[in-house]
């Protein structure tokens, strides 16, 4: 699958495990490095979702149309698909937008 970024703070990060290793705890690192692996070698983005792994789901609200995977109980690596609807299952390509805490009143983003 391919994958791109919302932005070069975003992509610095997710091409340079040791430069994410600045902002975040390794073993969030590590976990983020293994869902990234798996994305890569899906070949659709249904193929990712049937492995489960992270439970990744839809988000509701303003964040329609992206989809979180757990990297902790309340951390998750945020992507969107490039189509949306029943599309999604058959698409290609993943945008990263980045890893936030998105539990309680406020999002909280350390990376983004």
């Amino acid at each position: 699958m391919q994958i791109t970024y919302l932005n070069k703070r975003v992509q610095k990060y997710f091409e340079d495990y040791e430069e994410m290793k600045k902002k975040i705890p390794v073993d969030w690192v590590r976990a983020v490095k293994k869902h990234i692996n798996r994305l890569r070698a899906s070949a659709t983005f249904g193929d990712f979702l049937k492995l489960n792994l992270g439970h990744p789901e839809p988000l509701k609200g303003n964040s329609e149309g992206k989809y979180s995977i757990h990297i902790t109980g309340n951390v998750r690596l945020i992507i969107e698909p490039s189509e949306k609807g029943e599309a999604v299952r058959i698409c290609g390509a993943v945008q990263i937008e980045g890893i936030a805490d998105y539990h309680g009143s406020k999002e909280n983003w350390y990376i983004n």
